[in-house]
C-alpha cells in the first residue's frame, strides 16, 4: 500500500519551467538548440523537456494501463440529462486521470530505478487502473492486488505524487513476482508483522531512491538531462527520517548507484514508529478477521499460522534492480532483533490472545519490544487528523508528546 500525501499539485520543477513536451520537437530543432542530437552518444534519451525543450529526457516505459473503473452505466431510474452529465463526468475524469498518468510515467522514467520497476512490472503482467472507490476506502493514494497482477491507483492532478505511488507500488509488484516473503495465512501472526516490516521498507526504500535520482540525475545520463526537486520534496515531508537517512550515504556518488542509499533507506523505516503501528495494526486485524475462516476442523492447525522465515530468507529476496542489496550492504543484518520485529505490548498482548484462541497448544511466543504504539496510526499516515497528540522517542524511549498541523514529525 502507498502513502497519501497532501494532493494539491505541488509547486515544483514539474510545473510550466520543467513540464515534458509529449510531442519531441523535429530533429533540426533539437540540433539547432546546441544540444547532442538524438542519435547522439546517450542512447534513447530522445526527448525533451522543460518549458523550451533545453533538458535531453527518455522516453515514458510503456504500461499496461486499462482506464478508469467503473466503466460508466446508465442508470434507467434517472432522466437522459442526468444519465449525460454523469457519462460526461466520467469521461472527464478518465481523460484527467489519463493525462496525469502521462506525465507521471514520464517522470519515473527518468528515474534508472523507476524505469526498471516499470518494466519488470509490466514483464509479469501487471495492469494500471484508475479505481476511486477501492483507494479511498482505505485512505490509500494506490494499492497493489498481487492476486489479479493489478495495481490500483486513485485519482490526482499531481504527476509527481503520482510518479511516488505507482513507483512504490511497482515495489510491490516486482516483490510478489520475484520472492515469497509475501505475508500469507501460513506464516505466524509475529511473522507476518515482521515480513510486512520488511516488504514496506523495502518499497519506502525504493521510492526514495526514484526521488534522490530525480534531484541527482542519472548519472550515466547527458549532463543537461531533466531533472526535478518536486518528488524528493514530498517525500522529505512526510518520512523525513527515511530520506535523510538515505542522503547520508550520498557523501560517496556511487553510493547513489550501488544499493547503499536505498539499504539506508530501507533501515530508516524501522525509526518511523507512525508507520510500525500502522502496519501492526493492519495485520493483527487481517489475522483475526481471517483466523475464524480458517481453523473449522482440528487439523486446520497443522496449516496455518505456524511458519517462520530466517533472515537470510528476507534479505536474500529484497533487490533493487535484481541486485540483493542487503547482502551487500548490511549482510550482517538480524531480522529477529527488537529493530526489525521487535513490537508494542498492545500488539504483542494481541498476538498472545490470537495464540490462546487458535493455537491452545502452542507456547505463547517470546516478543521484542520496540516503540510506542500511536493511536490511528492511519489517521497521521494519511494526513487527516491535525489533532492527534505525536509520540516523540529518543532511544526507543517516550520523550514527550507533541501537536502538530501535519502529522508527527519523525
Amino acid at each position: 500500500m502507498s502513502y497519501a500525501l497532501n494532493k494539491k499539485r505541488a509547486k515544483g520543477a514539474f510545473l510550466s519551467r520543467s513540464r515534458p513536451s509529449h510531442l519531441a520537437p523535429s530533429v533540426s530543432a533539437k540540433r539547432d538548440s546546441g544540444l547532442p542530437p538524438p542519435d547522439g552518444p546517450y542512447g534513447d534519451w530522445t526527448l525533451r523537456a522543460g518549458k523550451n525543450g533545453e533538458y535531453l529526457a527518455r522516453p515514458p516505459v510503456k504500461i499496461n494501463f486499462k482506464g478508469t473503473l467503473p466503466g460508466y452505466r446508465p442508470d434507467s431510474r434517472l432522466s437522459k440529462a442526468r444519465n449525460d452529465f454523469i457519462k460526461k463526468a466520467m469521461q472527464d475524469e478518465s481523460r484527467s486521470n489519463e493525462k496525469v498518468l502521462d506525465e507521471a510515467l514520464m517522470i519515473l522514467s527518468q528515474s534508472p530505478t523507476g524505469r526498471d520497476l516499470l518494466e519488470r512490472m509490466t514483464q509479469a503482467g501487471y495492469e494500471v487502473v484508475f479505481d476511486d472507490n477501492r483507494t479511498r476506502s482505505l485512505g490509500a493514494g494506490g494499492l497493489c492486488d498481487p492476486a489479479k497482477k493489478k495495481i490500483i491507483l486513485g485519482s490526482t492532478d499531481d504527476p509527481e505524487y503520482l510518479a511516488l505511488v505507482l513507483g512504490h507500488e511497482a515495489v510491490h509488484a516486482v516483490q510478489y513476482t520475484t520472492n515469497n516473503i509475501f505475508p500469507n495465512s501460513s506464516h505466524t501472526p509475529q511473522t507476518a508483522i515482521k515480513l510486512s516490516f520488511a516488504i514496506e521498507a523495502d518499497a519506502y526504500a525504493q521510492q526514495t531512491q526514484i526521488a534522490l535520482e530525480l534531484k541527482h540525475g542519472d548519472p550515466n545520463g547527458p549532463k543537461s538531462q531533466w531533472k526535478m526537486d518536486g518528488p524528493l520534496q514530498q517525500m522529505r515531508k512526510r518520512f523525513a527520517n527515511i530520506v535523510s537517512a538515505a542522503e547520508k550515504t550520498l557523501t560517496k556518488k556511487e553510493n547513489l548507484t550501488n544499493g547503499a542509499a536505498v539499504a539506508a533507506a530501507f533501515e530508516g523505516f524501522y525509526d518511523n514508529i507512525v508507520l510500525r503501528s500502522f502496519y501492526e495494526d493492519a495485520h493483527m486485524s487481517w489475522a483475526e478477521n481471517l483466523a475464524p475462516q480458517l481453523f473449522r476442523k482440528p487439523g486446520d492447525v497443522k496449516h496455518h499460522f505456524f511458519r517462520d522465515l530466517t533472515s537470510d530468507d528476507i534479505a536474500s529476496n529484497l533487490k533493487h534492480k535484481g541486485v540483493a542489496y542487503l547482502k551487500v550492504h548490511t549482510p550482517s543484518i538480524d531480522f529477529a532483533d527488537a529493530r526489525h520485529s521487535g513490537l508494542t505490548e498492545g500488539t504483542q498482548k494481541r498476538i498472545h490472545g490470537f495464540y490462546k484462541n487458535y493455537r491452545p497448544d502452542d507456547k505463547l511466543p517470546k516478543i521484542k519490544t520496540f516503540g510506542v504504539h500511536v493511536k490511528d496510526a492511519s489517521r497521521w499516515l494519511f494526513g487527516r487528523d491535525a489533532d492527534t497528540n505525536a509520540v516523540i522517542l529518543k532511544n526507543n524511549k517516550l520523550v514527550r508528546n507533541r501537536k502538530g498541523p501535519r502529522g508527527p514529525k519523525i
